[in-house]
């Protein structure tokens, strides 16, 4: 029997967040991949030929903006059907994941290379509403709820 088929979901924005994620191209490109992500010069250039659901980066400090992100990711959940929804970080994820607990959809959050201290916002949210919290830095699996370290990526 061949190895499972999954829908996954890869949620960004533009730059290292990016780049950490193309960086498990090797995993996710054996399932059925589509992204949730900021429109940028790189994202646009890197992710040609992907299947792309442009979104506006949020803030995950103005809470009327993320409701409305949340509805939107609440209608690319229902049409895509992930079973695994994997992101690296920004504001876009917010609703993404909020939307997923709601729908019982599992998620990952993978803590970007440049994180040395203290998570930012966005990053505390979607931590505690993943499944785990993977990690690239030894020194982040001891501080981590449910942290998985995976080494550096690149």
């Amino acid at each position: 029997m061949g190895a499972p088929h999954y829908r996954v979901l890869l949620v960004s924005s533009s730059g290292g967040v990016l780049l950490d994620l193309l960086a498990l191209r090797p995993w996710w490109s054996r399932h059925g991949a589509c992204w949730v992500t900021v429109r940028a010069p790189d994202t646009t250039a890197l992710l040609a030929g992907e299947r792309v659901y442009w979104e506006r980066e949020q803030s995950a400090g103005r809470p009327a903006g993320v409701l409305a992100a949340v509805a939107r990711a609440v209608r690319i959940l229902r049409r895509e059907r992930p079973d695994l929804i994997i992101s690296a970080g920004s504001g876009v994820a917010v609703g993404v994941f909020i939307a997923a607990r709601l729908m019982r959809v599992p998620t990952l959050w993978l803590e970007t290379f440049n994180i040395v201290g203290a998570p930012g916002t966005a990053s505390r949210l979607c931590g505690r509403l993943a499944a785990a919290i993977l990690v690239q830095r030894p020194s982040l699996a001891a501080s981590r709820p449910r942290a998985v370290l995976l080494g550096e990526l690149y």
